[in-house]
């Protein structure tokens, strides 16, 4: 973060710094210390267009608009204030209602030239009260104003450690949480380091959230939209990336399966994933595809031969997976699933025998579809498997092995 010596000037030089409201517990470099908080009028504060809560939503901003936000800039701000108070209306509207009843119970936390550090979304529902009842008594912020000096890595664990713990983490949208963290590599912070930062957290859960969103990086170039997380928040697809680390790859690493097929089964997901995204945007009614819970059961598919035969057929020879139609590829996922239902019946023949006796009876028979070679090389695979199964069948009968049932 740029500090801009001016604007902390004015601050020193502000006459709300001549009353201190009380001191408040902070811990910076590892140190734990009290520092004093003041009330500050809103009016000398920026927006921080940084603020984690808002990475999501800014960063789509920013691109649909070429150009980045300034958190000090009259207009920005607006623009900011907006973006918090739309984040969450239910919670926004909780603390909009508990600060015109009690006023501000927790000081916010501003850097020394007064940039928001903690505190935004405190200080838009301040504003969005002024504009409402403009009596003067919406005008302040109470907030501890950091010393000068402070190393972006101290800045970043000073945010994280407010926002970011256990106990506060369900406030952030998970992207916006993974971006966070990610920001704190960046700033040269270990997983250790980052964890520490979080209260609660240990340094496997940070390495685990930095892949999740290599992964997500992946998926969004694989759709074209190479940092559009918000298509994460508005297809809700953070859960899926979720499953895809544990039901596919982590449990294809125990097996000791090749990176290279790992990599090929994370491509046959996104094509999937991507397949469920077309189909909801086509019917904003629900995704008709396929949901996060059945990413739980595509390791089942992968290791069943047949099952993966059928959902990855199309995708194999394709020479671009993203090339495969929706519809074809949702419905290889279902014949996987439906292969592996019966597997699940193979003990239960009859059962088996009646399903495909009513689906060939479903048949169309004077369409176009029917008289297409396609059907006829099915209908020779079909033959052959039924003239198989009724040849075990003779067998058994003749070793006197068929007896009633």
């Amino acid at each position: 973060m740029q500090l801009s010596s001016e604007r902390a000037r004015l601050i020193d030089e502000h006459p709300c710094l001549a009353t201190v409201v009380g001191m408040w517990p902070m811990e910076i470099g590892g140190v734990k210390t009290r520092l004093p908080f003041y009330v500050f009028p809103i009016d000398i504060l920026c927006y921080n267009a940084n603020n984690g809560r808002l990475a999501m939503d800014r960063r789509q901003w920013e691109a649909d608009n070429d150009r980045q936000l300034d958190g000090c800039s009259r207009e920005d701000a607006a623009i900011l204030r907006d973006m918090l108070l739309t984040l969450d209306k239910d919670k926004t509207l909780g603390l909009k209602e508990d600060i015109r009843k009690k006023g501000q119970m927790e000081p916010g936390v501003i850097s020394n030239d007064g940039v928001v550090i903690n505190g935004n979304r405190r200080m838009a529902v301040i504003e969005e009260l002024h504009r409402e009842e403009p009596t003067g008594k919406w005008e302040t912020l109470e907030a501890v104003r950091l010393p000068k000096g402070i190393s972006e890595k101290d800045l970043w664990k000073i945010e994280a450690g407010l926002q970011l713990s256990k106990d506060r983490v369900a406030e952030y949208h998970p992207v916006n949480e993974l971006l966070k963290i990610k920001e704190g590599v960046d700033r040269a912070l270990t997983p250790e380091e980052v964890a520490a930062a979080m209260y609660g957290w240990k340094a496997d859960h940070v390495k685990d959230a930095l892949e999740r969103l290599a992964l997500i990086d992946s998926f969004l170039e694989f759709l074209g939209q190479g940092g559009n997380y918000g298509a994460i928040k508005t297809f809700g697809l953070h859960e899926s990336f979720v499953d895809v680390q544990r039901a596919v790859i982590a449990r294809a690493e125990r097996r000791g399966i090749p990176k290279q097929e790992i990599a090929n089964r994370v491509g046959y997901v996104f094509a999937l994933m991507r397949a469920g995204i077309q189909m909801q945007s086509g019917d904003r009614s629900g995704r008709k595809g396929f949901t996060h819970w059945d990413i739980r059961n595509l390791d089942r598919v992968f290791e069943d031969a047949h099952a993966r035969a059928a959902f990855t057929k199309q995708l194999e020879a394709a020479d671009d997976m993203r090339a495969v139609a929706e519809d074809d590829v949702v419905e290889g996922f279902r014949n996987a699933k439906d292969i592996l239902a019966m597997k699940e019946q193979r003990d239960r023949p009859i059962r088996l025998v009646e399903k495909a006796i009513s689906a060939l009876e479903s048949i169309n028979t004077d369409s176009e579809h029917f008289r297409s070679a396609e059907v006829r090389e099915a209908m020779e695979r079909l033959s052959a498997v039924v003239r198989e199964v009724q040849d075990r069948l003779s067998e058994h009968a003749g070793n006197g092995d068929i007896g009633l049932a």
